[in-house]
């Protein structure tokens, strides 16, 4: 048996050539070029300069969504869809830092009407999970032949960008699936009051040692 768990078609696709670093060649290239293609068809911006997240405002597609917190997401409402800067992964040590650096650039930004009247945030990523540390209401994506679409060219990624490069490709990328993160409006305004950002007194900027308690995500 394979030892990486990623194997048979078309698995040996992304053992083709040599990549790495933000570097390919042979079959991986075909990722590079494909996601500087989406980067420009989707018009993909920075959220700030220097950080980790790309984004776009777009209408959801998907079916109805309910949060933890009531927000019913519907079809037609306007999401901000998060990307990760996969070139800036590779400048940046601390990433969970500089992504809640972001997520305070965007709550600033909303606070001060600079982003439209967004219902949520939104991303599909490997690291779901890792989305609660932020804030982020995580949920799972079905195992259907799309989403094994959206997983086979996120990992070929993954072999593109990580130093390790198709070694990365082991059995612990075999057990990575997509999920969905979502953050919504009101929740990104509460991490901004958390944050004590533009708030005119001390007293509201942290009345209580319980409020900061509160504030502190997993």
């Amino acid at each position: 048996p394979q030892r990486n768990g990623l194997h048979g078609f078309p698995w040996v696709l992304l053992r083709l050539g040599r990549a790495g670093g933000g570097r390919a060649c042979g079959v991986l290239s075909v990722w590079l070029s494909w996601e500087k293609l989406t980067t420009w068809w989707w018009r993909l911006r920075p959220v700030r300069a220097g950080g980790l997240f790309l984004y776009r405002l777009m209408p959801y597609r998907g079916t109805p969504v309910s949060l933890s917190d009531g927000t019913v997401i519907q079809p037609g409402d306007l999401v901000l869809e998060l990307h990760f800067d996969n070139r800036g992964l590779l400048r940046l040590a601390g990433t969970g830092d500089v992504a809640r650096q972001d997520l305070q650039a965007l709550a600033e930004a909303a606070a001060a009407e600079e982003l439209p009247d967004i219902r949520a945030i939104h991303g599909i990523t490997l690291s779901a999970p890792a989305g609660r540390q932020l804030g982020f209401e995580v949920r799972p994506l079905p195992r259907s032949s799309y989403w094994a679409l959206v997983r086979f060219f996120m990992l070929g990624l993954l072999a593109v960008y990580h130093p390790a490069g198709r070694r990365r490709l082991n059995s612990r990328a075999a057990r990575l699936w997509p999920g969905e993160v979502w953050m919504t409006r009101s929740a990104l305004g509460a991490r901004r009051d958390c944050l004590g950002i533009n708030h005119g007194t001390g007293a509201r900027e942290r009345s209580s040692n319980r409020q900061r308690m509160s504030c502190r995500m997993g």
